[in-house]
Parts: C-alpha cells; sequence; structure tokens
C-alpha cells in the first residue's frame, strides 16, 4: 500500500453561485456574511473546476505494481472533510479559512472530473457533511445551524439546532437525522417534519463531537470529550437509553466514530493516538491498534468491512485487515504535509479518499 510520488494537480478556485438555505418555518433566518462572523472550524467544499484525471484512470493504475496517488491541490484554505454519494459518482469535500466570499459548497463528479455547476455560498464555514442513504440530500452543519441541501434543485433548508453543531449522521432508513453538538448532547431529527423528537444527554457528557448510526438503524454511538472514563456511549434508539459505554482514557477528547458495515464492530480514534476496535453487542475491546504518533481524528471502514483506515494528526492515514486485527498496519499511506481531517471509501471500496490541512484531497487506489 505504500505510495510513490503523487501526481499533483492545481485546483482553480470556482465562482459562486446558487441559491441559499432558507430556514424552515419558524426557525432563525439565515443570517448574511458578516465581518466580524468568524468561520468555524473545517468543511466548506472543495471547488474543483479543471481536473484532467478521472477516477478511472486512478482505478486503473490499483493494477499496476506501484499504484500512484491523485493530489488535488486547493486554491486556498484547507480541506478539511471528504464524502462519497452512495452512488459514487459524486466526491463532496470541504475547505475552510477560504478567502473573500467564494461559493464553499462544491460537488465533483468522479466520472468527469470536473466540478458541478456553481452551488450556493455556504454563509459559514462547515464542519461536517452526510449524504442521505437515497443520494438525493447533502447535510451540512455551520457554525450556528444544520443545512438539508436538495441536490436535485440546489436548494437549502436551515434547520435550528439547540447548540454548535459538531457532527451528523443520517439514519439508515433516512427519515432521522442524529446530530451532536455542544453541552453534551445528541439531538435526533424526525426528517419529515425536521423537528427535534429526542435529545439524548447523560451527566458528566461535554461536548457530543462525534454520532454514527449502527447499519440496523438501532444503535447510535456517540463520541465526546467526557467528564467520565466512558466518553463512547452506544444507545438503544428503541428505549433512548445508554446500553452500553465503552471505558477509554480519561481526557482524551475527540473521539471519532465508526460501524463496521455488519454492525458487529464498532472503531473509536482516539487523542492518545490509538484506534480501538470494539464488540458492539457486548462493549468489549476486540483490538487496540497502534502506529498513529498523534491524535486520531477520522476513522472509516471500507464497504465489505475488510479494512479500517485511520488518519490522524500525525500527517498519515493507516490502513488495518478487520480479518486478523493485527495490530500492525498493512499499509501507511504517506504524503499529507499538514494534520488529516478526514478519510472516506468509495462505495466500490476501489478508493480511499482522504482531506488534510495542507489544502489537499487525495485519492488512493486501493486493491
Amino acid at each position: 500500500m505504500d505510495s510513490v510520488e503523487p501526481e499533483e494537480i492545481d485546483t482553480p478556485s470556482a465562482a459562486a453561485g446558487g441559491t441559499r438555505p432558507q430556514p424552515q418555518s419558524g426557525g432563525p433566518s439565515v443570517k448574511p456574511p458578516a465581518r466580524l462572523r468568524r468561520r468555524t472550524l473545517l468543511l466548506a467544499a472543495l471547488g474543483v473546476s479543471a481536473v484532467a484525471v478521472p477516477l478511472a484512470v486512478i482505478e486503473s493504475r490499483a493494477q499496476d505494481a506501484a499504484p500512484r496517488k491523485v493530489v488535488f491541490t486547493l486554491p486556498d484554505g484547507y480541506a478539511t472533510c471528504v464524502a462519497f454519494s452512495p452512488s459514487g459518482k459524486t466526491l463532496a469535500a470541504g475547505l475552510s479559512a477560504l478567502q473573500g466570499t467564494a461559493s464553499t459548497l462544491r460537488l465533483w463528479d468522479v466520472a468527469e472530473g470536473t466540478v458541478s455547476t456553481p452551488w450556493p455560498d455556504q454563509l459559514e464555514d462547515v464542519t461536517k457533511m452526510a449524504f442521505s442513504p437515497d443520494g438525493r440530500t447533502l447535510a451540512t452543519t455551520g457554525a450556528l445551524d444544520v443545512s438539508l441541501w436538495n441536490l436535485a434543485d440546489r436548494t437549502g433548508i436551515a434547520l435550528p439546532h439547540p447548540q454548535l453543531p459538531l457532527d451528523l449522521a443520517f439514519a439508515p432508513d433516512g427519515r432521522t437525522l442524529a446530530t451532536g453538538g455542544r453541552y453534551g448532547a445528541a439531538w435526533l431529527w424526525d426528517l419529515p417534519t425536521r423537528t427535534v423528537t429526542t435529545t439524548l444527554t447523560t451527566r458528566g457528557t461535554a461536548v457530543v463531537n462525534a454520532v454514527a448510526f449502527s447499519p440496523d438503524g438501532r444503535t447510535l454511538a456517540t463520541g465526546s470529550a467526557d467528564l467520565t472514563a466512558s466518553p463512547v456511549r452506544l444507545w438503544d434508539l428503541r428505549t433512548d437509553t445508554v446500553r452500553a459505554t465503552l471505558d477509554a482514557p480519561l481526557w482524551h477528547g475527540f473521539k471519532p466514530v465508526a460501524f463496521s458495515p455488519d454492525g458487529t464492530t464498532l472503531a473509536t480514534g482516539s487523542a492518545d493516538s490509538v484506534v480501538r476496535v470494539w464488540n458492539s453487542a457486548t462493549g468489549t475491546v476486540d483490538a487496540t491498534l497502534t502506529g498513529h504518533t498523534a491524535a486520531v481524528t477520522t476513522v472509516a471502514f471500507s464497504p465489505d468491512g475488510n479494512t479500517l483506515a485511520a488518519g490522524s494528526e500525525d500527517r498519515t492515514v493507516r490502513l488495518w485487515d478487520t480479518r486478523t486485527l493485527d495490530i500492525v498496519p498493512v499499509g501507511t499511506l504517506t504524503g499529507h504535509t499538514d494534520k488529516v481531517t478526514s478519510v472516506a471509501f468509495s462505495p466500490d471500496g476501489r478508493t480511499l479518499a482522504s482531506a488534510g490541512l495542507d489544502r489537499t484531497v487525495r485519492l488512493w487506489p486501493i486493491r
């Protein structure tokens, strides 16, 4: 899995345009940009308007003796998040710290290697994004609100989030959206009515900064910056109660979480540089995976569940074989020159995308 020198592709900035998200009835308005209004961390999205290398070329390199990665260099700001659409035809990526008022939310046609037509301006930097299971909606978090973008007509609706939103995830049926935020709570939104139906909170939780649904939709995993020794919790959504707490070192901050495709395993990352693999039924640790030398910021399973990828502040992406759970990674992907913020597998599992603070999004062929 070791990489050779990447092929560099400069990405010119794209013009802004489109329709801004409108608030739901009774909700707060979407405010215009203000000079003194600070952008929050992470995400907005990649304006890739002149990419000459389609994904088909990248995939063909997986048969080479030394497959090469492709690097997209962003015009300004830095990359903070990546997500493939369920069809695999679209890649969304994010930027933060953009200059001026350029369009911040962009989608890329991976087959053609071109950016979509101008996307609506995102008034705030976006912290996270997720596609709905049917691929019709893109949900994003901003400084104050959660926005739901209709991908067909490019219109958006702003949900009035109770607190600063930090992460989000669609339920497998697409009817519920989970969000995490400040003050130790996770919220469940009924999307047809766009209302909060459930607030999940426990004593001692400071910030819920990661959420993930199990594949059957019955369990929600939350990761948090916690005042207890159990910063990761598994919630039974039939009773809205905690059915398991996953004990990890105290005060290890951000806890990215991801379920395996079959739902039997949960992976978590931590500021102690360790990736832990848990039995989601019992809440016990199946494996402790080491190799990173700084905080683990992002984790993701391949669609077949055989590979676990993790990105870190140490500027690398490491891959483990989940069939053996050997603590030694089967691959280390190097090339980012700053912290890795996000990783995502394509739906066919043949490509891994990674984003970093080094103004790049990288596509890695996976054999």
